[in-house]
């Protein structure tokens, strides 16, 4: 457990708690940016226009279209893969922890609209990568730019989301090394884990750690007593449906800030695996770090960094993959 060291000591400690957990932007020759300024000029302001609309209809659609750019990375890179769909229910939307992910019409609305104007130019990856940053700044976050010339994938296998994306429960070592696989860093995970600022879980995500953490129908220990009983009052049985939903940042859960570290400090986690980053030495030194709100500027800082960094996760460019007119195609 962190100790409640003074904030004194954590600024001077600071510089070594980052290097220890350095985020470096790794290069990677087939990305740049302004990808399309000559062959599709003001395609980012058209995604970041198109989204700004869509937000102010659905203020849950940030938090959605984060997630979605997320799971795509994790399984075969950053290729849009997630789009694709199944008649035999065998892609990645059709794997157990992809069912609740949404976003995907957004995507394909914005694909149309870009299509209208630039025919077959720009990847659904990259209008993909594009509204993820834009669904962080739209919602008070860090603007950054995102690097472009991704094409799509056309290969989308359920197992493959089973075996890739971190699960829910999962411990710092667990986490650690489902981020490895996509060349990213300690220091990646923990900041990327920030992104929980935004969005919900759904009670099945973690009615464990109220009604069965150690299967002695016990609560998790390290859970703050007052916010499990609320949590309970929510999802009043182990298996509750999945229409019920708590935000994953109880502080301000609909802000882009470090609200998701401050909750964690104070032992309001939703899920086991945010939970869990307080109790490793490294991830946790970050947590109390982010508990203080002036360093609000280093974790967008970091975060910016830990996305282009995940955006480069199995890129296919060049002539590989290709540009389709539709994001959401079938595979069989």
């Amino acid at each position: 457990m962190v100790s409640n060291k003074s904030w004194s000591f954590l600024a001077v400690a600071s510089a070594a708690i980052l290097l220890m957990l350095a985020v470096t932007a790794r290069g990677d020759g087939g990305l740049q940016y302004d990808f399309y300024n000559a062959t599709c000029p003001g395609v980012e302001d058209l995604v970041r226009a198109e989204l700004k609309a869509k937000f102010a209809a659905d203020v849950t659609l940030p938090a959605a279209l984060l997630r979605l750019h997320f799971h795509d990375c994790f399984v075969r890179g950053c290729d849009a893969s997630i789009m694709l769909k199944s008649h035999n229910g065998t892609s990645e939307q059709d794997a157990d922890p992809n069912s609740t992910v949404r976003g995907y019409e957004a995507i394909e609305d914005i694909k149309a609209k870009i299509e209208a104007t630039c025919p077959l130019i720009v990847s659904c990856a990259d209008i993909m990568a594009m509204a993820a940053r834009d669904a962080v700044y739209l919602s008070e976050g860090p603007d950054y730019q995102v690097e472009t010339g991704r094409r799509d994938g056309n290969v989308s296998i359920l197992e493959e989301a089973l075996q890739f994306l971190p699960p829910s429960d999962g411990n710092v070592t667990v986490l650690t090394q489902f981020f490895a696989v996509q060349n990213l860093t300690m220091k990646d995970m923990v900041v990327l884990s920030g992104a929980h600022t935004l969005g919900i879980a759904h009670c099945p995500s973690f009615s464990k750690r109220l009604y069965n953490f150690t299967g002695a129908g016990d609560v998790d220990p390290t859970m703050d007593a007052a916010y499990a009983k609320n949590l309970a009052a929510v999802c009043s049985t182990p298996a509750d449906n999945v229409a019920s939903v708590q935000p994953l940042d109880p502080v301000s859960p609909a802000k882009f800030d470090t609200g998701y570290y401050q909750s964690i400090y104070a032992h309001q986690a939703l899920l086991q695996s945010d939970a869990a980053l307080l109790e490793d030495s490294l991830t946790g030194a970050y947590v109390q770090l982010m508990n203080n709100a002036t360093y609000l500027d280093t974790f967008f800082a970091d975060f910016a960094v830990a996305m282009i960094n995940m955006g480069r996760a199995g890129v296919r460019t060049g002539v590989d993959g290709e540009i389709r007119d539709t994001c959401g195609v079938y595979i069989d």
